[in-house]
């Protein structure tokens, strides 16, 4: 029997559905969309652990969190999950009421290592080191090992066919003239796409997409455009790739 309770809190469904897919093979979990919902929810019932997106609409996940705090079941451990990383915003987390981050692209082990440790008095969690490649790959193998260990084939493969579905919708995006009106929200969807596909090991993309948002929000506008043709090819490559992947197969 499932002993803990945890509470999953993201804006971002893709991220929504992994986590929950983790976190549901070892605890009890609810989510949140949003830190309004969340308030809600913690207000309702005393959660062993919340796991707690920082940029959010709506409600940001600092303001949630203080005001969960204020509640009666707010002394459980409250985790910021962020694509932070620096020392000086882990202090910054820290000072603000945070227990603990993660932080994004999550490596899947240390995620679960890092929960556990919340629940074990005094215990130190281990800390994985993977080795990366000099050169990205379409898919590491490493990252998908660990998403398969804490679920199964079919529910990873479900969250891999989100992503491509994602990229998709940002391809027909790139096709319809993006360097006009729709160029705040492709800066958007390219922040989006590069947190997902760091996640989830399709480093090709991920970095495209990190090289794509960064030159877009300096406005080297004839770089982006041309990076923007790097990105759709290695969504096709990856798309081809997932296709023959027999990895999912029963």
């Amino acid at each position: 029997m499932k002993s803990k309770n945890v509470l999953i809190v993201d804006d971002n469904d893709l991220n929504r559905k992994l986590f929950e897919n983790l976190v549901g093979q070892l605890y009890e979990f609810q989510s949140a969309q949003n830190g309004l919902e969340a308030v809600e929810k913690a207000s309702q019932f005393p959660f062993d652990l919340i796991l707690m997106d920082i940029q959010m609409p709506q409600m940001d996940g600092i303001t949630a969190m203080k005001k969960i705090r204020q509640s009666s079941h707010g002394s459980c451990p409250i985790l910021a999950v962020t694509a932070f990383a620096d020392e000086g915003d882990r202090q910054t987390f820290l000072d603000q009421g945070f227990d603990d981050f993660i932080t994004k692209p999550i490596r899947p082990r240390d995620f679960i290592v890092t929960i556990q440790s919340h629940f074990k008095k005094g215990s130190q969690a281990d800390t994985l080191v993977v080795s990366t490649p000099s050169e990205p790959v379409i898919l590491n193998k490493t990252t998908l090992a660990q998403l398969l260990k804490y679920n199964s084939k079919e529910g990873i493969k479900k969250v891999y066919q989100d992503l491509i579905l994602e990229c998709e919708e940002l391809l027909e995006m790139m096709e319809a003239d993006p360097l006009k009106e729709k160029f705040p929200e492709l800066l958007e969807k390219l922040h989006t796409l590069k947190g997902n596909a760091g996640t989830l090991g399709a480093e090709k993309i991920y970095q495209s997409s990190h090289a794509c948002e960064s030159i877009g929000r300096q406005g080297r506008i004839a770089d982006f455009a041309e990076n923007l043709k790097n990105l759709k090819n290695d969504i096709l490559e990856f798309s081809g790739f997932f296709n023959r992947e027999t990895i999912f197969e029963p």
